[in-house]
C-alpha cells in the first residue's frame, strides 16, 4: 500500500501514522534519510551495538578482510 503525505510551507512531511508503527518511530527519533533513484528513503537508524550484532560472523577464518575491533568500530561510528 502507497501512502501519501503533503509537505508543509516549511518543508515538512507528516509520516503517515500506519508507517511510523511500523518503524517504531515516536515524537523526537531520529531518522536517516537518502536519496535513492529518485525515490527519498526513510530510515531508522541502527545503533553501533545492532550494527555490530548483525555482522557478527560475516568475516569468516582465513578471510584476507582484517577483523576489527568492535569498539574501535563503535568509535568511528559514532564520529559521524
Amino acid at each position: 500500500m502507497v501512502d501519501e503525505a503533503v509537505i508543509d510551507d516549511k518543508g515538512r512531511v507528516a509520516i503517515p501514522k500506519r508507517l511510523r508503527e511500523g518503524l517504531d518511530l515516536r515524537e523526537g527519533t531520529k531518522v536517516k534519510l537518502l536519496l535513492e533513484e529518485g525515490k527519498i528513503v526513510i530510515m531508522k537508524p541502527v545503533t553501533p551495538e545492532e550494527f555490530i550484532h548483525e555482522m557478527e560472523g560475516f568475516i569468516k577464518e582465513g578471510s584476507p578482510i582484517q577483523k576489527a575491533n568492535p569498539q574501535k568500530l563503535k568509535e568511528i561510528w559514532e564520529k559521524q
